[in-house]
């Protein structure tokens, strides 16, 4: 029999084989055929035909799985499930035809076909529709099983008790029955809750399976009742429903569309949808409100049958919940280890920020020390020059000279004293140190950031200012500002330090604005300055960085920043620090 390549190309969806019409359609013809034959015929043929198509079924479905490496131990099995069923319809076929009746119920075929059940369940757990870890799988597999038990246990509340109590049927055709229904009702429900979250895979095999495994449940709800009062014979025009379930099942193979993987566990705590938080529960919510309105109006319908069911869908539900929530905590464990490590991450990046900010206005800084001491150095080398011209007159150096000299090189150490501090980025812990003594000593060192043209002013008052910090986060924290301020007045202008004494919400600061007349900012820019790599300067000019680290010590200090700016006019940048006693 010839077997068609099912396997679409690498991701595209394919498309149907061209015989696939025409095969289903001519089974189909055949089956039909089999109603014009006399009823013991008609069994003969009907399962000679259903042992052909399951036979065939499980070819194509081996041949796709060679095709479909992601889902091939699924489709393994889902062959080895119909090639069983094809076994006990062909065992039941030569029973016939040998002995001119149906074997007995049940039988050894019937053990083919309950491990036919057991495989096509493996099949659908191990395709790859449900998450590879946590325990998903087996979820899954209960929630099937719970809306088996359920649809069971409603049938025999509402019919099957009555005929299962007055059947003349044995114990053992009475267990037979009850499995197949259960069996193919869960894989019906497997199939359900595997297409729930992600419906688009009913347009492929999965939805050929439900529809196939649909019309076999309706097969033994209609069976089991001709059974139990005696009327079902091999061959019935019910009979019919399993040929049509078996090329329903045939076409899976055949869809060209592929499996979709499943989502991962994490997804189910991003999943609000109601298929995801209602169809879970659903089988026993149906069931329980059955046995409290019966508790209610009808106690005497809850007989031992009915509340040994019940006891199984609870017991069905504990152990879902119970797998449910060793996922949960497994994901809440995974889920706090990610955000202990993004969180390190995001602190190693803000320290890594602060020290690429602080390096960046120490090579700003030196360019205005070297400037300073080509300065020193020239009246160093002008006052040496004097005493050597003195001394080669055979004359003795002035005193002032080596002054100037011992001046000169008092400054040139102290400038390089303040650039090493800035630099030191082993911090001290938090103290209280006096804000106004701080920024008085930064004055030599703001002045390096700044050309001839832009004069630097301090208004700090007298007062004693405490705050709680660090020199260094003082000094970042100016330079930073200053730096801004000056690129902000490429033709000159002025820079105004204040500091006050003030209050915010009943408690006492310190407020400290740093104030320019440069070029001033728009409301746009004004909203974005903060952000990390955000710069208004030309390339290679700004990191961005400078603003958003000034922010972050500020936050680090307890303390807010502001700003106020108007294009043409300047900017103010107000930084306010809670007072402490000290």
């Amino acid at each position: 029999m010839p077997i068609p390549d099912t396997a679409p190309p690498p991701g595209q969806l394919g498309t149907w084989p061209r015989s696939t019409a025409w095969l289903l359609l001519g089974y189909g013809s055949l089956g039909l055929g089999t109603l014009l034959l006399a009823p013991a015929t008609r069994g003969l043929g009907l399962n000679a035909l259903n042992t052909l198509v399951f036979a065939h079924a499980g070819l194509l479905t081996l041949a796709r799985s060679r095709r479909e490496p992601d889902a091939r131990r699924g489709w393994w099995l889902f062959s080895l499930g119909l090639f069983a069923q094809a076994i006990n319809q062909g065992w039941a076929t030569l029973h016939m035809f040998r002995h001119g009746a149906p074997p007995p119920f049940p039988g050894r075929g019937d053990l083919l076909s309950i491990l036919s059940l057991g495989l096509i369940i493996a099949s659908l757990l191990a395709w790859p529709l449900a998450a590879t870890s946590g325990s998903e799988r087996w979820r899954k597999g209960l929630d099937g099983l719970g809306a088996a038990s359920s649809a069971f246990f409603l049938g025999w509340y509402f019919a099957l008790g009555p005929l299962f109590h007055q059947s003349q049927a044995t114990t053992l055709e009475r267990a037979a029955l009850m499995i197949f229904f259960l069996g193919n009702a869960t894989i019906l429900g497997i199939c359900a809750y595997l297409g729930a979250r992600q419906t688009s895979r009913f347009r492929g095999p999965l939805g050929w399976i439900t529809l196939g495994f649909g019309v076999s449940v309706l097969q033994v709800v209609l069976q089991v009742p001709l059974a139990l009062t005696g009327d079902y014979h091999l061959g019935d025009p019910v009979d019919l429903l399993v040929l049509l379930a078996a090329l329903f099942i045939l076409a899976a193979p055949l869809a060209p569309r592929s499996l979709e993987p499943g989502l991962p566990p994490s997804s189910e705590i991003r999943d609000h949808s109601p298929a995801a938080l209602v169809l879970p529960m659903l089988p026993a919510a149906t069931s329980l409100a059955l046995v409290l309105v019966s508790l209610a109006w009808a106690p005497g319908r809850l007989d031992p049958a009915v509340l040994a069911l019940a006891s199984v869908m609870a017991g069905l539900g504990l152990l879902r919940g119970a797998l449910a929530l060793r996922d949960l905590q497994h994901l809440s464990v995974a889920l706090e280890t990610r955000v202990l490590e993004r969180t390190q991450d995001l602190e190693d990046m803000q320290d890594a920020m602060l020290r690429t900010e602080r390096m960046n206005a120490m090579a700003v800084l030196g360019a205005g020390m070297a400037h300073d001491l080509n300065n020193t150095l020239a009246t160093v080398r002008a006052c040496a020059e004097l005493a050597r011209m003195k001394l080669e007159d055979g004359q003795s150096p002035e005193i002032r000279d080596l002054d100037h000299i011992l001046v000169a090189a008092d400054q040139s150490a102290a400038l390089t004293r303040r650039l090493m501090s800035f630099g030191h980025m082993e911090e001290a812990p938090p103290t209280v140190i006096c804000l106004r003594e701080e920024l008085s000593h930064l004055e030599t060192i703001l002045r390096m950031l700044l050309g001839r043209q832009i004069s630097l002013r301090f208004e700090l008052g007298e007062a004693r200012v405490p705050v709680l910090g660090s020199r260094a986060q003082i000094e970042q924290i100016l330079v930073n500002l200053v730096g801004n301020a000056r690129d902000a007045m490429p033709r000159g202008g002025t820079i105004l330090i204040r500091l006050s004494r003030s209050s915010s919400a009943g408690k006492p600061i310190a407020r400290v604005e740093v104030e320019d007349s440069g070029e001033g900012m728009t409301p746009e820019v004004q909203e974005k300055i903060f952000s990390p790599f955000f710069t208004t300067k030309g390339p290679g000019r700004g990191t961005g960085l400078g603003l958003a680290s000034v922010r972050q010590l500020m936050h680090d200090l307890g303390g807010t920043l502001a700003v106020a700016s108007q294009p043409g006019i300047g900017t103010t940048f107000v930084l306010r620090l809670p007072l402490v006693e000290g």
